[in-house]
């Protein structure tokens, strides 16, 4: 039907749309002389389409739809206008144009896409059809007018850069926003983008972006109240991105759940331009599978504040990395970078020992792999410390079989001092290539707990699967360890650690100590590591245990002659009283003033098993500290008590503590 004045097209929308309902008007593209051929280039009559509606919203104040029936109908660039919802009936396809040309790089947003939105509000992309950018036919087509000289790019790394090549969508500066339903198939670059928007729904969509490079999943920039839900994305890039381009810039309020995302690089992932705030982020029911980095990944590089945010419910299967926490300073904004407030809970982790994204068109690049598998890590800066993460009800499974023939990082202090600190480097989680721990490497970091967190590693692993250096406030509550080479944890240069096993390295700076029991681990599954030098011996008076009579072969008694040492070394004015490698077999000892306890690496002072060996049955306490006065317990030993005994007894006002 040929339309030749405004009373046949009111006729004809009336027809197809059933009238005006409280959402307004229901307009065909094809009305407007798009063709779903496949073939023909569509996007004058698109634009007119959706230009229409827009009129028609301003006029009367009814949000307008504009329907594609089935078919293809390819276009270069559109704008979608407020009070405009654009519906993708099943069997429909917005094609991407595939020549670049078509395609506008809008001077406000500088980034190329196929449908833009820009400062625009009450917009929404529903139905059941698809947008597919032909990305891979489009990003070749552009390379070969770059080398023509028709198109001033560098290439770098062999390819157009982002922002001139097409994404799926972009929308900048919108509000109240809905993409519903869809699928979106092949960007060129990212996928979705949006950038300062509000209020932001994106919901039961389904996303194929694995073509060329850097197609993400969604990115969500500096946009406020986002939920995004219901979703199955597959990307070559980050799944589920959030970032910060602007150093005023706040990204917050943002819920995602209920979402599947499979990726060639990370599942989560903050990052990496993170100029402004990031807050208030809850994460639930996630699954996060065959993914080549971090299933999470949080990292504020150039000076962002991340808090608040959490994670309840994840799965992440075939991952090459659980998570992933980072600070940086490449500080391409303004700001101090902080990284606080995190809580990780109810998450369940395998990682392969083959490559996780075999198979992917644009796999993770080989030469990152780390050269063994990698732990989680929560790694500040000297500068600026990660506060305040939780893991709760965490367990991660590791394949093993790290070859320390091949690549070795070991965990005495000289060897922990020598890993770079690498504040500039780009983040990610091999970054490093090899760290010392199988499990959790935590570095530059406070008030850390690792609460019902289960670790398990598959083969034999020469590392410990815990290393932490220059942490304050460690905390490992009901941490089981499986399959393990022992020691199980190295700590050094930590401060106030609370552990619950009932055996703890003696030395720590003025560490306010409570060690709990528990019966899964035994004396050598802690290894607090430390600098060579001691204030225990330093100046002072050293005074061997040997001396007095004191046996090391763990049989005999040793209560006597240590008290004895003890009270002769303060007679003298003070003293260290240094026990050499052994087993020193104990009842309880009466510390003094003055009197300082070294205990040499090998050295173990080892609690009776009989309670009637400590001067209280009821209460047994190996060390028992004076009203009043000055010692320290220093060392690379070990204080070793059974479950039921204390392995001191604070006198009140006084603290008994480790000493650096």
């Amino acid at each position: 039907m040929k339309l030749t004045n405004k009373k046949n097209f009111v006729l004809f929308f009336l027809l197809v749309a059933g009238g005006c309902g409280a959402w307004g008007q229901r307009l065909l593209v094809t009305v407007f002389g798009a063709k779903g051929d496949g073939v023909t280039l569509c996007t004058r009559s698109l634009q007119a389409a959706i230009d229409s509606a827009h009129a028609a919203y301003e006029s009367g104040g009814e949000r307008q739809t504009v329907i594609f029936p089935p078919g293809k109908f390819v276009s270069g660039s559109l704008y979608l206008k407020s009070g405009v919802t654009l519906q993708l009936s099943e069997g429909s396809t917005l094609l991407g144009s595939l020549n670049p040309f078509d395609y506008v790089k809008d001077p406000y947003c500088k980034w190329t896409a196929l449908l833009f939105a820009v400062q625009q509000h009450d917009i929404a992309i529903t139905g059941r059809g698809t947008i597919d950018g032909r990305g891979w036919e489009v990003a070749n087509q552009l390379v070969e007018y770059i080398h023509m000289g028709l198109v001033q790019d560098p290439l770098k790394y062999d390819r157009p850069g982002e922002s001139n090549r097409p994404e799926n969508i972009h929308f900048r500066e919108c509000e109240n926003v809905t993409v519903s339903g869809i699928t979106l198939r092949n960007p060129a670059s990212w996928n979705q983008q949006y950038d300062q928007c509000r209020n932001l729904l994106i919901e039961d969509q389904t996303v194929d972006s694995k073509n060329y490079w850097n197609n993400d999943g969604v990115d969500i920039v500096d946009c406020s109240d986002v939920v995004i839900r219901n979703c199955n994305m597959d990307a070559a890039d980050d799944v589920f991105c959030f970032k910060s381009h602007s150093v005023d810039g706040i990204c917050q309020n943002v819920v995602v759940e209920n979402c599947v995302g499979r990726s060639s690089a990370n599942g989560i992932k903050f990052g990496t331009m993170t100029r402004g705030k990031f807050r208030h982020f809850r994460f639930s029911n996630i699954v996060i599978r065959d993914t080549y980095r971090s299933a999470i990944t949080i990292a504020s590089v150039d000076g962002a504040m991340i808090e608040d945010v959490v994670v309840d419910g994840l799965r992440a299967l075939h991952t090459g990395n659980p998570i992933f926490l980072r600070l940086g300073e490449r500080r391409t904004g303004k700001g101090e970078p902080c990284l606080k407030d995190i809580t990780l809970r109810n998450i369940y982790v395998e990682v392969p020992l083959e490559k996780p994204d075999a198979g992917y068109s644009y796999e993770g690049p080989v030469e990152d792999l780390p050269r063994n598998i990698s732990p989680s890590s929560i790694v500040g800066t000297p500068q600026h410390r990660i506060q305040n993460v939780l893991l709760e009800n965490v367990e991660m499974v590791y394949p093993g079989h790290a070859d320390s023939t091949y690549a070795y990082r070991g965990t005495t202090p000289e060897q922990l001092a020598a890993i770079p600190e690498w504040e500039r480097r780009y983040p990610e989680f091999s970054m490093w290539k090899e760290l010392p721990a199988w499990g959790f490497y935590l570095r530059h970091a406070d008030n850390i707990t690792l609460r019902n967190v289960k670790l398990r590693v598959g083969e034999k692993d020469y590392r410990p699967a815990i290393v932490a250096d220059d942490v304050e406030n460690l905390v490992l509550d009901h941490t089981v360890i499986e399959g393990s080479v022992r020691p199980q944890v190295v700590a050094h240069n930590c401060r106030h650690l609370k552990w619950d096993k009932k055996v703890l390295q003696v030395r720590q700076q003025k560490s306010k100590l409570k060690v709990e029991s528990d019966p899964a681990l035994t004396s050598s599954d802690i290894i607090l590591a430390h600098d060579n030098a001691s204030p225990c011996t330093e100046g002072k008076a050293l005074y061997k245990a040997s001396r007095f009579g004191c046996k090391s072969n763990g049989s005999i008694l040793n209560t006597n002659s240590i008290q004895m040492a003890v009270d002769f070394i303060a007679a003298q004015g003070g003293g260290t009283l240094v026990f050499e490698v052994g087993r020193y077999l104990t009842g309880s000892i009466h510390l003094r003033d003055g009197v300082n306890i070294q205990l040499n690496e090998g050295a173990l002072l080892v609690g009776s098993d009989n309670p009637y060996d400590y001067d209280d049955a009821a209460a047994p306490a190996l060390l028992i500290a004076p009203e009043e006065g000055s010692m320290e317990l220093c060392g690379l030993g070990r204080l070793v008590t059974g479950e039921d005994i204390a392995p001191w007894n604070t006198a009140k006002g006084i603290d008994c503590h480790l000493a650096q």
